[in-house]
């Protein structure tokens, strides 16, 4: 497979575009550079297709890493969505993946405790990122035995380490209806709560209840955790990290994307 990988848009180089390298670290696909130009139409708009990831050739298949839909400004021949879909024509639901491809890969093992290793039931830790989150962080903070919400950066490390204590970890929608703490929980085993508005739409969608526990009403959700015995959090944690692997590993992701195209 060959992937343009574009040299303009100002992409800080992590999430989706981190992990396109794995790709080709892993011998998966070969990377094109992109033009350092943006074409007609485009002098002035930092959203032109040379911004963008394509199989192929620009024009042809869409990798759509952004979160919501208003980058979206120009024709394909198929386009797969990370996070906000947009239905129509040869529109795909696709794969999501950490913000650190690199680094979660080489800790993700690490991080898969046990339940009795776990020490923290549930917990959070981001930013606000908008209103909806801070509504729906307002009403969780005091079920939570860690709570970081806050703009001061946390180191990626000890982030992720964090979360691997806890056996249960909500889930707020991000910029857009996905967040990469969605995905960094599961891969590690951590039971995912999603709170309202949190997105489940995948290629292979998350099943409530086999994936994930709905955290829409607070309370029977407390309950619900607060009555989960260790064998049935077990299987859903060994559901999640089966998951991540099929879908947002290094190998299962670029092996579900191959799938989608090929399919078609």
């Amino acid at each position: 497979m060959k992937i343009v990988k574009p040299t303009i848009g100002g992409h800080d180089g992590s999430s989706f575009r981190e992990l396109l390298d794995l790709w080709e670290e892993n011998g998966y696909c070969e990377i094109i550079q992109g033009p350092p130009q943006r074409s007609s139409g485009y002098v002035h708009d930092s959203d032109s297709p040379e911004a963008k990831c394509w199989v192929n050739e620009i024009g042809d298949i869409l990798l759509y890493d952004f979160p919501l839909l208003d980058r979206l400004k120009h024709s394909y021949n198929m386009c797969l969505f990370a996070n906000e879909f947009k239905s129509g024509p040869n529109n795909k639901r696709w794969v999501f993946w950490p913000k650190h491809s690199r680094l979660y890969d080489k800790l993700k093992t690490t991080f898969r405790r046990e339940y009795n290793n776990r020490t923290l039931k549930l917990g959070f830790i981001g930013t606000p990122t908008n209103q909806k989150r801070h509504d729906v962080s307002l009403e969780w903070n005091n079920a939570c035995d860690l709570f970081h919400y806050s703009n001061q950066k946390v180191n990626h490390d000890e982030y992720l380490n964090q979360l691997s204590f806890m056996k249960y970890g909500l889930c707020f929608r991000g910029v857009g209806p996905k967040c990469l703490r969605d995905i960094e929980l599961m891969g590690m085993g951590t039971v995912p709560i999603f709170t309202d508005g949190v997105s489940t739409e995948y290629h292979n969608e998350l099943v409530e209840d086999i994936h994930y526990i709905s955290g829409v009403n607070k309370e029977e959700t407390l309950n619900r955790i607060n009555n989960m015995k260790e064998s049935e959090w077990k299987e859903m944690s060994d559901n999640c990290i089966e998951w991540f692997e099929q879908n947002c590993s290094i190998e299962g992701s670029f092996n579900t994307t191959k799938y989608i195209i090929e399919k078609g």
